[in-house]
């Protein structure tokens, strides 16, 4: 049975391993590459550069009092020039060093701004080197089709960025007893030790998104599209934390059993809330969010999502055999 998901381990491991003597073998070295193949391997070229490891040390107490230090390592990487860095979620309080990682070079780097409910932050390296190289947010595309390759390089342990291929499984704005702010891509690519905050591509060189959660028992990982992924990195940017739109009432998704059609239905709603105060009744079937056709609990997250909070958006619902316009107030949930 699948344990619930969260947020992924991103812990130090110290591993002892064995080098192989093993002469090369002169048939594979000549072997001819699969169509595709080098397009992989100029990926890991053209992106390796771009990874790091994100280092950090928090103080804790045990249950008799005593405190330690704990060691957390993950992934990320550069996101421009100057030296910022997209990784998880990271402590913001003083206290915690925040290091990070590139080819045996460990630099001081300090917390712009972090989301513990997205599971991203980012970070700005105190003495950038000279020749980032980075990956651009800029081009926000589409998610893509479910069966795409997924292509990621992690920064797992201590060991050097490491290329790790799989295809995309599916499209989900939950598990289990757990909401995401959006659309998550859940890619079969397991994500392990210090694996979190890595990039991960299309196998046409685009960013596909971010990995922030995992799925240990099915050997895949939750990322956050790249589209909601800049969404989330431009609000860090302009406002130091992240909206998440909210209503004052739960929004469930019916199937039919016969036509197997979906639709929205409001199952609860809070009395003497605002959702309530504008006109919105338990059993309302909700048919458009800004004049936009909805019916998946999945395009009903996105589009909360891609709105502002404390601010009024327009659905159209069906109570009965009427329709109506609803202006409802969103919250910051």
């Amino acid at each position: 049975m699948l344990r619930r998901v969260g947020l992924i381990a991103l812990t130090s491991v110290t591993l002892v391993a064995a080098a192989s003597g093993a002469p090369p073998n002169p048939a594979l070295a000549s072997q001819e590459l699969v169509p595709g193949e080098n397009r992989l391997i100029q990926l890991y070229r053209d992106y390796r550069p771009t990874v790091v490891k994100v280092k950090f040390a928090t103080q804790t107490t045990d249950e008799n009092g005593k405190e330690k230090v704990a060691l957390t390592v993950q992934s990320g990487f550069y996101i421009d020039a100057k030296g910022t860095v997209l990784t998880n979620a990271v402590p913001t309080q003083k206290g915690p060093r925040l290091r990070v990682e590139k080819d045996g070079l460990q630099m001081l780097a300090v917390p712009i701004a972090s989301d513990a409910r997205s599971n991203i932050a980012l970070l700005q390296v105190a003495k950038p080197p000279a020749g980032i190289q980075y990956v651009d947010l800029a081009n926000a595309l589409p998610p893509p089709a479910i069966g795409s390759l997924a292509y990621a390089i992690t920064s797992p342990l201590d060991l050097a960025p490491t290329p790790k291929l799989g295809i995309v499984t599916g499209r989900e704005s939950s598990f289990s007893q757990i909401d995401f702010p959006c659309s998550y891509l859940r890619i079969g690519i397991s994500s392990g030790p210090a694996e979190g905050g890595s990039p991960v591509f299309a196998s046409d060189g685009s960013l596909m998104g971010m990995s922030v959660a995992s799925l240990p028992d099915v050997n895949s990982s939750y990322i956050v599209p790249n589209a909601s992924l800049k969404h989330i990195v431009d609000q860090l940017l302009a406002k130091g934390k992240v909206f998440h739109p909210s209503l004052d009432a739960k929004i469930i998704e019916r199937i039919d059993p016969i036509t197997l059609e979906r639709s929205l239905v409001v199952s609860e709603i809070e009395t003497g809330s605002a959702a309530k105060k504008s006109g919105l009744e338990r059993g309302d079937q909700i048919l458009s969010f800004e004049s936009k056709p909805i019916s998946s609990i999945n395009e009903w997250r996105d589009a909360l999502f891609s709105s502002q909070a404390e601010q009024f958006v327009s659905i159209t619902v069906q109570r009965g055999e009427t329709e109506s316009e609803i202006a409802l107030l969103l919250t910051d949930g």
